[in-house]
Parts: structure tokens; sequence; C-alpha cells
């Protein structure tokens, strides 16, 4: 016994720090600075771990039984190029668990700034809180918390800052103290017939109140070697973020209670994914890294698994590797999950033509084609499936407008579409084709070759689910700009006014930070946006080109940007991996690039062109107003080093009842969630409402050809045909009226 009080002794300092801390601040839960998309986008997160979430007795890492809520959140954030950033309540979406709080992404990624530090403020209800000890305290209302990088200057993933709630009283212990003293004393093996005055008198400054906490302290001593046989820890009701996307983002587990203090590998740790808690599992994984928050509980980072398919999962860790101690959870985490890949959801074709294609399948894939074009005035909008993935065939929904519409694009992550009018119109379509009109911040018609326009075009962000807007500007030196739309609440960002006038079709690449933009004078901008949405900066790189930069791709996979020169037969490819900027209003940036041309007769040139997003590294680049010759291009796989080079490409002269639209551009491309091929579309303006032509792209490389070594063997008259021997097998027309 005698050993026992000198253990007691030599726990006392760090007991009666625990003791005044529970007396005067009591942990809530915590605030960590979260790197969702490494290289790209993190976000601040708070994870609540009161109520439901808290510590189980009779562990005192976060003790507080009653359900806290936190209001009146704001959020100042220090970055590494002087700013500061404060937000709001709305900077927080809710969990599912309703008391942790998702932040929104930013980016980290490109020319982004990094964050430096962070304090959060707010608010507690109620203020009156119950203790897994069964004692109650009254709290102050309001709290602060601020995060420090742990390797200046800049936060790192895991960056935290514990919430505490400081007490007003020390309240009078409730019945629940005494029996954690006699649950405390059974664990400690003390002798029946030591009495608790003689613990006390024993041990110095001890008192009633603390004398519970100075067993806990012993009793949590022994549960390691309780653990050796085999234990459980305990999990907050949701990760942290509640959300993700499958094969992009990463989410942390917080263990509340019960972590072994020697098990600190991250390999060890396997996560596994499954569709209800306990049921059967969808997918595994090891952590990436462990954390310790305080006292018993740890912070587990994973990458969502990217075989797991949109739906809600739970997730359990455990460790059974030799050399440590073994654990298992004995609840679930709940996280949403959306099903998607980094390169299918970060690289959204960008044209008049939108298209969803989901990324798992079987599931259908539809096509959204404007009726209109800057140089029409037609109305509506058609909704076409283009493959039914198993399901019913579904016949093409007619969508009124009471204006022209020139250009839609498609989330394959969300079901959503959003399509803009040539005046202020913004067309939000949900994934059951309702509709939501809104009302950009187009201030004035700017022009191209093709015509004129307030909204001039569209492009999705499906891995953030903001849209970028393309409008003419009043106050802006080009006459134009770029406006973005949150399609999670409808809500639109200023207009950023570009020194340069925009694309005509613009591209989004949130892992590197950028909108891509090769317009009409031969400069090809990239804008830095974050992964919020925000835009900052325009980069400007001139590029020595005959005609005119017409349309902005880019193979996100590899970071290898396509623009074509309308009027010719030339594209530029540039390797945004070796980009370099240089910061100025505009700046400038810089990357190894190539000027290519190729073979055939295009109308107007090359124009259009896309990139089937996470496919074979294929392109198409086509004419407009008319025509029907494309090429298929064969993009390098690999980039890094070097000057990218065009691989090959297939010269298509023309189909057989096919006729490219107007601007802006009505071709598209994406990959198959149901056979993965990559297919281009076409919207054929020979018909109203217009017919799509889809094409097989790698089908097309495939193909025999002419003596030139590029141009595909035709059918007839020099022309592919949809119904002829070799154009049925990789040409399919598909109506859309």
């Amino acid at each position: 016994m005698l050993r026992l009080v000198k253990f007691a002794a030599l726990a006392l300092p760090l007991t009666l720090f625990s003791v005044a801390a529970s007396a005067e601040e009591i942990p809530v839960g915590y605030v960590s600075y979260d790197v969702t998309t490494p290289g790209s986008s993190a976000q601040f997160d708070i994870t609540n771990e009161t109520g439901p979430n808290s510590s189980p007795f009779p562990d005192p890492s976060f003790p507080i039984t009653t359900s806290v809520n936190l209001s009146s959140l704001s959020l100042t954030v220090d970055f590494s190029n002087g700013s500061t950033v404060t937000e709001g309540s709305s900077y927080f979406t809710l969990n599912a668990d309703g008391l942790s709080y998702s932040g929104n992404p930013i980016g980290i990624g490109g020319t982004n700034p990094q964050p430096t530090s962070a304090t959060l403020t707010g608010s507690f209800s109620p203020t009156t809180i119950t203790l897994n000890d069964g004692s109650t305290e009254t709290i102050e209302s309001t709290f602060s918390a601020s995060i420090s990088p742990s390797s200046p200057p800049d936060l790192a993933d895991g960056d935290l800052a514990v919430i505490y709630a400081t007490t007003t009283a020390l309240t009078t212990p409730e019945p629940g103290s005494w029996l954690l003293l006699g649950t405390l004393i059974a664990c400690l093996g003390i002798s029946q017939r030591m009495r608790v005055r003689e613990i006390l008198r024993r041990v110095p400054g001890l008192t009633r109140t603390a004398l519970p906490m100075v067993l806990a302290i012993g009793c949590l001593q022994l549960i390691p070697q309780a653990r050796a046989l085999g234990a459980t820890v305990n999990l907050s009701g949701t990760t942290s973020p509640g959300s993700g996307v499958a094969g992009v983002n990463n989410v942390n587990v917080t263990v509340n209670s019960g972590w072994p203090s020697a098990d600190t590998t991250a390999a060890n740790i396997t996560v596994t994914w499954a569709t209800t808690c306990g049921g059967a599992t969808a997918a595994i994984d090891s952590a990436n890294s462990v954390k310790k928050i305080i006292g018993t509980s740890e912070r587990v980072n994973v990458n969502i698994p990217a075989s797991l398919a949109t739906g809600t999962y739970f997730v359990q860790v455990l460790d059974s590797s030799a050399g440590d101690v073994d654990f298992t959870s004995s609840n679930c985490s709940e996280v949403q999950i959306t099903g998607s890949s980094k390169g299918l959801a970060a690289c959204v074709p960008a044209s008049s033509l939108g298209v969803i294609a989901p990324v798992s399948g079987p599931a259908p894939v539809t096509a959204i084609l404007p009726n209109g074009a800057w140089d029409s005035s037609s109305t509506g909008i058609e909704v076409v499936q283009v493959e039914t993935g198993g399901g019913p065939v579904v016949p093409p929904v007619a969508i009124t407008t009471t204006d022209g519409v020139n250009s839609c694009a498609g989330n394959p992550a969300t079901g959503e579409a959003v399509c803009v009018a040539n005046d202020t119109n913004v067309y939000h379509i949900s994934a059951t084709n309702a509709v939501t009109t809104l009302t950009s911040g187009a201030s004035a018609f700017t022009g191209f070759s093709g015509g004129e326009c307030e909204n001039c075009g569209v492009a999705v962000n499906a891995l953030n689910n903001f849209a970028v807007i393309t409008v003419g500007s009043s106050t802006s030196p080009s006459r134009s700009g770029l406006q973005v739309l949150n399609l999670s609440n409808n809500t639109f960002g200023p207009v950023f006014n570009t020194a340069h006038e925009v694309s005509e079709n613009i591209a989004i690449d949130p892992n590197r930070g950028v909108v891509l933009s090769a317009d009409e004078a031969d400069i090809y901008d990239l804008i830095s946006i974050d992964s919020a949405g925000t835009l900052t900066t325009e980069y400007a790189m001139p590029v020595s080109i005959p005609g005119e930069l017409d349309s902005s791709t880019e193979d996100c996979a590899t970071g290898i940007a396509l623009a074509p020169s309308e009027f010719t037969n030339d594209f530029v490819l540039a390797d945004l991996t070796q980009a370099t900027f240089t910061p100025g209003t505009p700046g400038s940036w810089t990357a190894p690039h190539s000027v290519t041309s190729i073979i055939g007769s295009y109308s107007a040139g090359l124009s259009g062109s896309a990139v089937a997003p996470g496919g074979n590294h294929v392109a198409v680049v086509t004419g407009e107003f008319g025509g029907s010759s494309f090429s298929i291009l064969q993009l390098p796989a690999t980039s890094g080093t070097g000057t990218p080079a065009l691989v090959d490409y297939a010269y298509v002269p023309c189909v057989i009842g096919m006729s490219a639209g107007l601007d802006p551009h009505t071709v598209t491309a994406y990959v198959s969630p149901n056979d993965g091929k990559s297919y281009t579309l076409f919207a054929n303006h020979d018909f109203f409402p217009p017919n799509l032509l889809r094409a097989d792209m790698t089908a097309i490389l495939a193909l025999p050809r002419e003596g030139d070594g590029h141009t595909v063997i035709p059918d007839t008259s020099g022309c592919l045909d949809p119904a002829g021997p070799i154009g049925s097998t990789v040409l399919e027309n598909i109506a859309s009226h």
C-alpha cells in the first residue's frame, strides 16, 4: 500500500494540474488544420467531443457528457503573404453528428499563400454541463483557441488547438464522484480496510475532491497493460472533415479515448470502411499519420479509398500488428463520400456542351445541350441521355428558357449542371432537372470572333462544387472577367476583372489552383483560384503562334495544358508541372511548351478542344461554324521534365450527317462509368434541337490510316459514316428530340 501512496505522491503534480484543469478548463473538442488534398487544398475543421462524442467513464480526455453546441463562430487566418482573412459561421458546415463542423477548402497549391496561424472564437450553449463522473459544472459562455505552426513558418497538416471551456466556479461533487472513487479504489486494488482518510493523510495536499482524479491517473497507468491483451478504443461520431471525395481527399478519425501510449506507428493502424457500422468491409487502408490531441485521444489521418462509390460510410480503426499494443475500435465514425477520382473530379472539360458522367458505374451518362450560341438567340436547354448504365431509357427533357443559352457544364460528382445565357441569366439545374434561375454580375457585353455576350461561358469544378463563369465587365481593362458561383448555396463571388480578355472556353485545375484562359490575343492566362473559389492573381504568358488561341483544356492527370489556334492547324502544349510564376498586376508565368501543327482541313481552323478526364491521355480538337472534321490526339502520359510533345494523332476528314456548332464550341469529352472508354461528344447543328454524335476516342486512334500516317481510312467519299462498316465501330448518333 505504501508503494501505492508513493505512486500517488509522484503522480500528484500531474494530478493536481489535471484537477485544476477540470475545475478551470475542461476540454470540449479541438480545431485543426487539415490538408484534405495534399499539395492542393486544406481546411479548418472543428471536432466537438461532447455529448455522444465524449470519452467514456473514467477517461478524462473529453469528459463532457452534455451536448455543448458551438455558435457565433469566427475564424481568423494569417497567411504567408502577410494577408489576414476572417471567416464567420458561414465558413463552416455542420457534420452528421450535429455538433462538429467542416470548414470550406482553401487552396494551398501552385501560387496560393500558405496559412501561418489561426484563431477560432465562439460561444457555448448550454453553460451548465455534466461530466462523465456525474458531477456538474458551470462554464463561461465564450471561448478562444489559437493554432500555431508545429514547424514554422507555415501550418502543417494536423496542427491543432484544443477548445477549452472555462468554469465559473467549482461545484460540489455529485454522488457520481464517490462512485468514481469507489471504482478507482477497486481498480487500484486498495484494501477495503484502507480508509479514504488514511490515503488523504499519507498524501499531503490531497483533498476528497481531488482524490478521484488521483486514482484515475493511477488506473490510466494500468490501462496500457490491459490493452496488451487486446483492448478497445472509442471513436468520435464523425470524421473530420465529415465528407470527402474518394481517391482525392484525406479525412481524420478521432479516437477520443483509450489510445495506447506506445502505439505511434501509423503503418500499423488499419482503417476499414463499411456501409453499416460493423458491416462487411467495403475498403481497407493504412493510416498516413497519427497525432496526439490530449490525454488518450489521437487523430488518425487516412486517404479515402478511390474504390468507394458515393454514399455514407462508417469507419473503424484497429491494430493487430506484432511488436506493439493491439486494439480495435468499439464504435464507428461516419463520413459522407462522393465517389470520384482525382482526374475526373478536378478537370471537367469546359465548352458550350456539358456532360454528366458519374465516375463509378453502372450509371447513366447525360449531356446538357444549349440550343443557342453567342450568335444565336435560340432558347431552351436539352437534357439528353447518352448511356443508360443498365437502367431505364430516359427520353430527352426540354427545359424552357426566355433567352438564348450559349454554354452548359455538368458536375459528375453531384449530377448538377449550370448553363448561362447571352444576357445575365444563369440556370442551375439539379440532378432531377429542377431549375433555379440566378443573375450574374456581368455588366457589359464582350466580343469574340464568334459573337458577343454578357455571360459567355462556364466551367465546373466538380471537386468543390462551384462554377466559374466568364462575363463581360464594364470596369475591366479587357472588358471581361470571371465570376465564381457556389453551387452548394447559389451565391456569387465578386467579378474578377482580367487584364487580358478571357478565353472562349476556360478550364479549371484546382489541383494546381488555376483557371486556364487562352485568349484570341495569343495570351495564355492562368488565374489563381483557391479551393473555396476565391480568385486572386492573373498570370500571363504570351505565346508565339499563328492565328488566335481559341479554347483551353488540360489533362489534369499530367498537368499538360492544350490550346488550339483558330484559323490554323496549330496548337500549344504546356507543362504546368514545370510552371514558374512572377507576381504582378498582372503577373507572368512561363513553362516548357511546344507549338505543333497537324494535317487536315478544319472549319475556321482548330478552335474547340477537350480532354477526356482521367482517361487515356486523349484529347479532341475540331473546328466550328459547320464542317465535320476533327482529330483525336494522343497526349504524353508523363510530365515534369523536358518539353511536352504530341505522341500521335488520328485525323477524321469528315463525318456524314455532322455539322459543327457555333461558338463557343459544341464539343466535350468524358470517360464512361460503364465501359471505361474515353468518348468525345459533338452537338450536330444540322438538326434543331441539335443531335449528338458520340465518338470512341481510343478506337479512332486504332483505326487503319492512309499513307500520310494520320488520316483514317474512310467508309465512302472520304468520310466516316455512323452507319458504315468502319464508322459504325467508332461513331454513334444520339437523337435529342
